[in-house]
């Protein structure tokens, strides 16, 4: 027995260990935590892939925010509902009430319609309806390259295991710019972002810093599953006033939505838009 202590040790070491790293945030390479963490939404939001979870719940606030960014957006609450490959629904505060917006398939449906409609023909300037591929939200990258994305990020303090602690959970923090070639070629010199991320590689907050506005986002719900109960991608029971349109119009939809985080119709938030 005492010949075969030194195995034993061994052999209940390596069971402790992938737990003792389970129980505290990830110590390893910045550029694998940024992969790790963002690695499942992949399978939601880009590929087929192996992975059983094709759907994921989201929460998100908005803690604070500077700069060209409107005050009135502190305090708003998105709840976020994506499902791979054509499904995706988001509800926001606008207008002194919360709008939903939901795609399903080649059809989007929106309430309170009747915002909606308001919304759209008031902002000028929007994106135009962009063909809707096998993928929920229209990304300007592949599957293939989403691998990849750790690599355009120049990472500060690469070598040092930044910790902090947000709501009493101790945190890996990440703060990296643009490669300075990147950042250049899309007038992003001042870009900078920051992580928190909780054990399992889970995001808890992202700070993003421009050189007109300053963001800081708690991510405070987040799920995967393998799929989400049909009933998530109908209209509320008894709704009436809803604005339908074609999954082409998804992204102005939502553009409008989103430059109207909690404001109010005084406020106009469309006089800014450029």
């Amino acid at each position: 027995m005492q010949r075969n202590f030194p195995l034993v040790l061994t052999a209940l070491l390596a069971g402790v260990t992938p737990l003792l790293a389970q129980q505290g945030p990830p110590r390893d390479n910045p550029y694998d935590v940024i992969g790790k963490v963002f690695q499942p939404f992949w399978s939601v939001l880009l590929s087929d892939s192996r992975s059983p979870n094709k759907a994921a719940v989201l929460t998100l606030v908005i803690s604070e925010v500077s700069g060209r960014l409107p005050s009135q957006m502190v305090g708003a609450t998105l709840s976020a509902a994506v499902e791979f490959p054509d499904k995706v629904k988001l509800t926001a505060p606008v207008l002194g009430e919360d709008i939903t917006v939901c795609r399903v398939g080649n059809e989007v449906w929106a309430v309170p319609g009747a915002k909606v409609e308001y919304l759209l023909n008031q902002f000028k300037v929007k994106p135009q309806p962009i063909k809707k591929k096998n993928t929920p939200l229209y990304l300007p990258i592949t599957a293939q390259q989403a691998v990849f994305l750790p690599a355009i990020f120049s990472i500060k303090r690469a070598d040092v295991a930044e910790m902090d602690t947000l709501n009493g959970e101790e945190l890996r923090v990440i703060t990296a710019g643009l490669m300075p070639e990147l950042a250049k070629s899309v007038k992003a010199e001042n870009f900078q972002a920051r992580m928190w991320v909780a054990p399992g590689y889970l995001p808890r907050r992202f700070d993003i810093v421009q050189s007109d506005f300053t963001a800081t986002v708690d991510v405070v719900g987040l799920k995967f599953s393998p799929t989400l109960p049909a009933s998530t991608w109908a209209p509320p029971e008894g709704a009436t006033d809803i604005y339908r349109t074609h999954a082409d119009m998804l992204d102005a939809v939502l553009y409008v939505v989103m430059n109207s985080l909690k404001m109010n119709e005084g406020d106009q938030p469309w006089l800014n838009a450029k």
